[in-house]
């Protein structure tokens, strides 16, 4: 094994072999012929050329390696294995060169010389269909300026391009900091409109990670909403029917209050093809205006797609609407599919409570037995643990005289009530309680 010297002695030895091998084959071109592969298999010039290459490079001599290493890449690039290890080397080489360098212009010399090697290292093995990571070395010569950006701050544009590109190459592999070093220089240089549209973007690919759910939330904090919302406006001028666009100004337009814009939407996003996102907002939002037709209407359709996913507050909103159009069966029906979804649904239960209060007070008592619906309304309170509801009946409970005559009740015992009003039965068992 050779120690690093001077190229000459090396030389000496490796041409002696050379001439040992080529007297024992037949006769060789003087320059190798690159193979269709770009390996030169069997080519004892290449052989040659790699041996003293590889003893220099092994040894840090960079500078004695170069030169055979550049031969290497010019003639047989994928030697011997047809993939892009020479390239790596030579990135290496000159990295290792510009470290040892004296002057900045050495280094800087060395440093676009390194660069050169990520240029034109996909494309050769490509083209001799040997095996490289594109992604890699894209994502690579980012990381190469941005280590040595001191000597190479004029480059800096290439090493965003790079990681844009990795990106496009392979968007799952490209590491968050990377991907956040993109966001950062697009919003510094005042790209809002390109700073917004990576984050959708990553929003679509890689919205499930943390640490991509922590980097859109930085930087949708730090874009003012307004910015927002003039980005989106010019996108949809451009593209009426993007739906992607109609459905951020909408939720934009919801976070900073703007109710009219908000419905002014509406109708065109109904059009096109809803979310349950969007229909479960524009139920809300149509409760929220009183327009309980149309909430019911967005409502089923959610309902019904394939897949959805309801959740308590869906039912609980549906509930309010019908109890809006004096649908009381419908409304207790809607509360309690919501306790079916989550029976620890605290909404819920106060809904039930709330609906129940309101049937007595729009049909009242006729007689003393009929009273005793405010048990249970005190009943309905206490059980979604509003302590303070029960105790605002507490005041019309039946009282003493009502108890006396009414002959089936008994202070302290228990009974059962049954009251209708509109279609709704309110029945249960309870204790009977004089007013207090």
């Amino acid at each position: 094994m050779f120690r690093s010297g001077s190229r000459s002695s090396q030389g000496l030895v490796f041409f002696a072999l050379y001439v040992l091998i080529a007297s024992t084959t037949q006769a060789q071109p003087a320059t190798a012929q690159t193979s269709k592969d770009g390996v030169c298999d069997g080519d004892q010039e290449a052989l040659v050329h790699y041996s003293l290459y590889w003893e220099n490079f092994k040894n840090k001599n960079y500078t004695d390696a170069l030169p055979d290493l550049r031969w290497m890449l010019e003639n047989c690039p994928g030697f011997n294995r047809n993939n892009d290890r020479n390239f790596e080397r030579a990135v290496e080489a000159y990295e290792g060169l510009a470290e040892a360098a004296t002057s900045a212009e050495e280094k800087r010399m060395y440093l676009d010389s390194a660069l050169v090697m990520f240029d034109r290292a996909v494309p050769t093995i490509q083209g001799t269909g040997g095996e490289i990571d594109e992604f890699q070395w894209t994502r690579d010569k980012g990381r190469f300026i941005q280590k040595h950006l001191e000597a190479l701050d004029d480059r800096k544009g290439e090493a965003i391009e790079a990681y844009r590109k990795a990106y496009d190459l392979d968007p799952a592999r490209l590491d968050p900091y990377y991907l956040e070093v993109i966001i950062s220089d697009e919003y510094t240089s005042g790209d809002v409109g390109g700073a917004l549209d990576f984050l959708r973007r990553l929003k679509e690919t890689r919205g499930e990670e943390e640490g991509v759910q922590d980097i859109v939330r930085k930087y949708f904090s730090v874009i003012p909403p307004d910015e927002q919302i003039n980005f989106l406006r010019e996108e949809l001028e451009k593209n009426p029917d993007n739906m992607e666009a109609l459905t951020q100004l909408f939720e934009l337009y919801e976070q900073e209050g703007y109710h009219e814009e908000m419905m002014e939407l509406a109708p065109k996003m109904m059009q096109m093809k809803p979310t349950p996102p969007l229909l479960r907002m524009l139920t809300r939002l149509y409760i929220e205006d009183g327009e309980y037709e149309k909430a019911e209407a967005t409502f089923k359709q959610m309902e019904t797609m394939p897949g959805v996913e309801m959740k308590p507050l869906d039912y609980y909103n549906m509930g309010i609407a019908q109890l809006e159009m004096d649908r009381f069966v419908e409304a207790r029906s809607y509360y309690q599919k919501a306790l079916e979804v989550d029976p620890e649904f605290k909404q819920g239960l106060k809904a039930i409570a709330d609906l129940y209060a309101t049937a007595v007070a729009r049909c009242g008592v006729p007689d003393r037995e009929t009273k005793g619906v405010f048990w249970l309304v005190a009943d309905a309170y206490q059980r979604a643990g509003d302590s303070a509801g029960a105790a605002r009946y507490r005041a019309v409970f039946p009282n003493a005289e009502d108890i006396f005559y009414t002959q089936k009740w008994t202070e302290g015992s228990g009974t059962s009530v049954t009251y209708s009003c509109q279609g709704l039965t309110i029945s249960g068992s309870t204790t009977v309680r004089k007013a207090s």
